[in-house]
């Protein structure tokens, strides 16, 4: 009896371990468990299109896959995931140093949805002449593709020795398209971050993007004319953008005090002040905009409208990108890129999704900045007298 009572104890001491174990571990595996309950459906799909002989492509792991498809969930172009398999973004930067594209006049960059694309192509210069256009897509350089051989190594191809060609697969508006692209290195060609030219009395000063350097480069100019002219144009079309702070610093040799006010979607508000000076320049002035003029282009020609002395804009519509992103790096080495929230200049709402309308709208093709036929800058000066 005593015997019975030992084993039945025993029993019930490891049915009550078994359970408690298995409790154990359904709490510890239950996001597993429900996970797999959540993607029953994509499993069900990869057994289907495997039975019909279709594998999962090679340079991309089911994992990122997945990723990909749930923030595209998100309907947001600027959110997106950037592999582990290395750092795009600065490598993309370095890339853009390169004397080859600088002298070419463009620079390439990831998209809204993490693609090698075409950032910015320069009015007249080698890369528009050859027919390269902004928001193409790279699919190939000669026979090293995206697909098979990653974003850096397809975009490092981009460099060579001036004469030499490659031949382009694109996607452009979702057409592919190819191109033949000769490479060209003349110093002459490229653009410096502040290109000056002075008409008569008026100083031209064109910015193809923002960065960090370009006030301290827009302050050796102002420098350099100081005494020479009583007006300016600041042509900021074609800019997409860059980093605020160079807006920022640019817009505030012309600008009382002003503020640009950054609200993230987390609820934490933060102010970028600028303050009235002595030094602060007050010319009438003209900025051109247009219907790429986008993100800090948009914030500079916001500051200098609203806070500026005698600022007319002249040109069309702008892109509308009044929304700002950060990164977080992920545990498996990747980068998530995510849109963090939007911002306002002065008493201005915010202009995502509308952009800024110009004073003076002026119909041109894009094709014409720069030319004689460019009608956007006559009409400019002739505004300025």
């Amino acid at each position: 009896m005593e015997l019975t009572t030992k084993i039945i104890n025993g029993f019930l001491c490891l049915s009550a371990s078994a359970a408690i174990g298995a409790g154990c571990m359904y709490l510890y595996h239950k996001d597993k468990i429900k996970s797999a309950g959540e993607y029953k459906l994509v499993a069900e799909c990869e057994d289907i299109l495997s039975d019909n002989g279709m594998e999962f492509p090679d340079g991309e792991t089911k994992e990122e896959a997945a990723l990909k498809g749930f923030l595209a969930a998100y309907n947001d172009p600027y959110t997106y995931y950037i592999s582990a398999k290395a750092d795009v973004e600065p490598y993309l930067n370095s890339i853009n140093s390169v004397s080859c594209l600088v002298t070419c006049g463009y620079k390439v960059g990831l998209n809204g949805k993490g693609e090698l694309s075409v950032m910015s192509v320069s009015a007249g210069s080698v890369a528009e002449k050859q027919g390269l256009k902004v928001d193409d897509v790279i699919l190939q350089v000669d026979d090293i593709s995206v697909a098979n051989d990653g974003i850096e190594k397809t975009a490092f191809e981009l460099s060579g020795k001036e004469g030499t060609v490659m031949h382009l697969v694109l996607l452009r508006g979702g057409v592919r398209t190819e191109l033949d692209f000769t490479r060209a290195n003349d110093l002459d060609r490229g653009e410096m971050p502040v290109n000056p030219k002075l008409i008569d009395d008026v100083l031209y000063l064109r910015i193809p993007a923002f960065d960090n350097s370009t006030p301290a480069y827009l302050t050796g100019i102002l420098k350099e004319y100081e005494g020479k002219y009583s007006k300016m144009i600041f042509d900021v079309r074609d800019n997409p953008g860059g980093y605020a702070a160079g807006a920022i610093g640019c817009a505030d040799f012309f600008v009382g005090n002003a503020t640009v006010t950054s609200y993230y979607n987390n609820g934490k508000v933060e102010n970028d002040d600028l303050f009235a000076s002595d030094t602060d320049i007050k010319v009438p002035t003209v900025v051109l905009i247009n219907e790429i003029t986008a993100s800090c282009g948009e914030t500079f020609a916001a500051l200098m409208k609203q806070y500026g002395d005698d600022v007319t804009l002249v040109g069309k519509n702008t892109f509308g990108k009044g929304i700002f992103q950060r990164e977080a790096e992920l545990s498996n080495g990747g980068t998530l890129h995510y849109t963090a929230g939007y911002y306002t200049v002065g008493d201005w709402e915010c202009y995502q999704g509308k952009g800024i309308a110009p004073d003076t709208e002026v119909e041109m093709d894009r094709s014409l900045i720069g030319t004689d036929d460019d009608v956007q800058l006559s009409k400019a000066l002739k505004l300025l007298g």
